[in-house]
């Protein structure tokens, strides 16, 4: 089969006019709704000041007695935006994945190894087996919800001692490669994998030996970009009537592929035959602008008042600004959290394809079928807030300085490995509790979600530390 010619792009390529064009067009068509989120009036206005303009667009959407209403709205408008563009033609992306195409070849390795998932989580050199001890003591050094405590707590219940087992179900992860995604874990559960990325599986994970359950991968790698209308027909094939658990864990940095990718995923949720959907899966970002509950506000008040001395002196002399760590509009909050230096597109990308997604799928179902035949059927998702970690997204000198300092702002940070295993753990809780799961409970936020300072300016003390401990990140900024 000769590669395909075209790819997934967006109508709009600059991420901030793309972002501000549909919350403006959203927000005018629930005027009421948006009195108060002083939005921007231009899109430059918007790109300049968007780290304060989103918080608080969220914020107004959450008040709102209509804020599913509105992110069906917001989600449909992502939609439009993406084209699949060849080198003759564009066609809209939900149009085009509604045209026939064939599945791609799946090599399966059928596994040999008969025991289970036998999940264990180290911390601070200490390798924990007791989930529910875990929760504990992540919840009591404010990294975790609560919430999120309940779901290890549950899992110890059920499974450790036994082992995780997901036989019978099938599970599709787009985005297998990741560095967030689970797929080592999900392989030792019994089962069935579709490993999709644009390369094949590494030997470590694709010997029978290791594997409890099966994978299947095209052996020449799945471009989710060049190739969405194979990728549906691939997942159709694979479920063969049956549903599966979607993971939607694409992630690349620059020329938009974070809103592309993000955008890609959802639309093939959204051209997948409603029966065929058994869960979506997808991690948000700590520093997108998230809901906060009275135990969240209640802990970022008890951080301002036990702050140390060096921080209030900071703070006094205006290093870490006038706002809060939160942004209020009438009865709702949400954490100021966003950061310039991870860019528009990265944000458009959290935000739209996954918070509002999210949102929109777990209250009307596929956003398509709840306008034209205004019927909704609710997806279950697992939208958990992931760890902060240090990936290559976070590639940048800033970052490595501020991971470096953030112990003394009261933040952790996590491995790559261990947010695998904890987001894993947390998604399978997702799927197999009985009630769907609530949406912005379970959070691994590390510590920013309860910080009482905007984390574009909390940063930068952070930063400075782990600059003073490690000089030579200075010469990356010269780079």
């Amino acid at each position: 089969m000769a590669p395909p010619s075209g790819s997934v792009q967006i109508i709009n390529p600059q991420a901030s006019h793309c972002l501000y064009d549909i919350l403006q067009n959203t927000a005018q068509k629930f005027p009421r709704d948006f009195i108060d989120a002083q939005f921007p009036d231009t899109a430059q206005a918007f790109r300049q000041n968007y780290v304060h303009s989103l918080p608080r667009f969220e914020a107004a959407r959450l008040a709102s007695p209509v804020s599913t209403l509105i992110a069906r709205d917001l989600a449909l408008s992502f939609e439009k935006q993406l084209v699949y563009r060849d080198a003759s033609s564009e066609q809209a992306v939900h149009s085009f994945l509604g045209t026939p195409s064939n599945p791609l070849a799946l090599t399966t390795i059928t596994g040999k190894n008969t025991s289970l998932w036998q999940p264990a989580f180290e911390d601070k050199g200490v390798l924990h087996h007791d989930l529910a001890k875990l929760g504990a003591v992540l919840t009591n050094r404010n990294v975790i919800t609560p919430s999120a405590a309940d779901a290890l707590g549950w899992l110890q219940q059920h499974f450790v001692g036994k082992g995780v087992s997901l036989a019978g179900r099938k599970i599709a992860v787009l985005g297998a490669a990741a560095e967030m995604a689970p797929t080592e874990q999900l392989l030792k559960t019994g089962a069935q994998v579709l490993w999709v990325d644009r390369v094949a599986p590494p030997a470590a994970l694709s010997s029978p030996a290791d594997i409890n359950g099966s994978l299947s991968y095209h052996p020449a790698g799945i471009d989710l970009l060049s190739q969405p209308k194979e990728t549906l027909a691939t997942l159709i094939a694979f479920a063969n009537g049956e549903p599966l658990d979607l993971c939607l864990y694409a992630y690349a940095p620059g020329q938009g592929r974070e809103m592309r990718l993000t955008g890609i995923m959802n639309a093939l949720v959204n051209s997948l035959p409603p029966q065929l959907i058994g869960s979506v899966t997808l991690l948000v970002s700590p520093t997108t602008p998230t809901r906060l509950g009275k135990v969240d506000i209640a802990a970022m008040s008890k951080r301002l008042e036990t702050r140390p001395a060096w921080e209030s002196a900071l703070s006094a002399i205006g290093l870490l600004g006038k706002q809060s760590g939160k942004v209020t509009v009438n009865s709702a909050s949400v954490t100021n959290t966003v950061v310039s230096i991870q860019g528009a597109s990265y944000q458009a990308a959290q935000y739209l394809a996954k918070t509002i997604m999210a949102d929109c799928w777990a209250n009307h179902g596929n956003p398509h079928d709840a306008v034209t035949t205004n019927n909704t059927l609710p997806i279950r998702v697992s939208a958990n807030t992931a760890a902060i970690t240090q990936t290559r997204s976070l590639d940048h000198p800033v970052f490595d300085a501020a991971f470096g300092g953030a112990a003394a702002m009261q933040v952790e940070t996590f491995t790559p490995n261990q947010s695998r295993v904890l987001s894993g753990l947390l998604a399978i809780h997702d799927w197999l509790q009985p009630a769907y799961p609530a949406l912005g409970q379970i959070r691994v936020h590390g510590g920013i979600h309860t910080l009482p300072y905007p984390l574009e300016l909390a940063l930068r003390p952070a930063a400075a530390i782990g600059f003073g401990r490690r000089p030579k990140l200075l010469a990356g900024l010269l780079r």
